[in-house]
């Protein structure tokens, strides 16, 4: 059997705070949101959850439940990264962009049109990700749509030949995925983040899902689909009969994106990333992010946020505002879009100040 592995990428939220020494408004991202995420690996088979080496949540690894450490699986990216680097040149010497070599962080010149930090962004994040998936054997969390809309973008943006030779050769590869939908198992939606690290811990021993994890795996081989398809449900059934499963499981459509099995054209630039494999699975993680996010507001939480490596944004000095009603999140590429309306600002902060000068 092969088991389904997907790569780790962590869900951003806005959050302020007011610093109590100087009443100056603080902005933050919160990364304490992963645990919500559980659920969706579970409903794509997952049975390990991948992390890159440079990703800054490493350095807190041994600080996860060890339910959950188990099952994490370090990716070496060094090749990746520096094949990234390489391949994406021309583009960013074209649109002065500087790449921090330790953070993988893009640098713009000042007065960059928004569209073309956004389109270049994406454009490396994602790729990245198909190309540890690709070397990995990983599902990846890539949205196709939004990156067709970034190439299509910088094509038309850019004078280089070798950059616009490129981008078309990416856009051909993706024209070689289409959506495959099939049904589901997701757990309730009133778990606790230790609960689905337990029921996590029990799936992955249960020899359904692992055969649930492996015809999921095959959805990517044109030749075994159509019998994956047909296995995948009754696995679904068998799954949702088990004891320890709640109740509130449910059937849902899932998307998943797959190779279709057409030759993909041979490219000398990006002979570095593919070497005779087969293109990895897309999974659609959309959904589930936003999904995510809801659970995650609904406890109101007032706590400290988490830097991306785990650990907490220190500093006694700041009171952190809760969750407003209309915060809004844009869950891809680590970024958020919304902190709340004007209103909503106005009287969180009014309770704060009221609450700072009662101490």
């Amino acid at each position: 059997m092969k088991q389904g592995i997907i790569l780790y990428d962590p869900v951003p939220i806005g959050r302020l705070g007011v610093r109590k020494s100087d009443d100056e408004v603080i902005i933050a991202n919160d990364y304490s949101c992963f645990a919500q995420l559980l659920e969706e690996y579970i409903s794509f088979g997952v049975t390990k959850i991948a992390i890159s080496a440079s990703a800054p949540e490493i350095k807190t690894l041994d600080q996860m439940p060890l339910i959950l450490r188990q099952r994490m699986q370090i990716i070496d990216d060094t090749s990746e990264r520096e094949s990234l680097h390489r391949i994406l040149f021309n583009l960013r010497k074209e649109f002065e962009v500087k790449i921090d070599d330790v953070d993988d962080y893009l640098k713009f010149a000042k007065g960059t049109e928004r569209i073309v930090i956004d389109s270049i962004e994406n454009l490396h994040t994602d790729f990245k990700k198909i190309a540890i998936g690709f070397n990995h054997g990983i599902q990846t969390d890539v949205n196709t749509e939004s990156l067709y809309k970034s190439l299509i973008f910088l094509r038309s943006k850019t004078i280089n030949t070798e950059t616009r030779v490129l981008l078309a050769e990416i856009e051909a590869m993706l024209n070689q995925y289409e959506k495959v939908e099939f049904k589901a198992i997701t757990p309730a939606k009133e778990d606790t983040p230790k609960e689905l690290m337990n029921l996590f811990d029990r799936l992955i021993n249960d020899k359904n899902y692992l055969a649930y994890s492996d015809n999921i795996q095959k959805l990517s081989i044109p030749e075994d689909r159509n019998e994956a398809l047909l296995r995948l449900r009754e696995l679904t059934r068998t799954l949702k009969s088990k004891n320890y499963i709640a109740e509130g499981w449910d059937y849902v459509s899932k998307l998943l994106k797959v190779w279709t099995g057409i030759p993909f054209p041979e490219s000398k630039t990006l002979a570095s990333f593919f070497k005779n494999r087969q293109l990895p699975s897309f999974v659609d993680m959309e959904t589930a992010r936003q999904k995510a996010i809801e659970m995650w507001k609904a406890t109101d939480a007032t706590h400290t946020p988490l830097r991306r490596d785990g650990l907490p944004i220190s500093s006694d000095d700041i009171t952190w505002i809760s969750v407003m009603d209309s915060m809004k999140v844009k869950t891809q590429y680590n970024r958020f879009g919304s902190l709340g309306t004007v209103g909503e600002l106005l009287k969180a902060l009014e309770k704060v100040q009221r609450e700072l000068d009662e101490k």
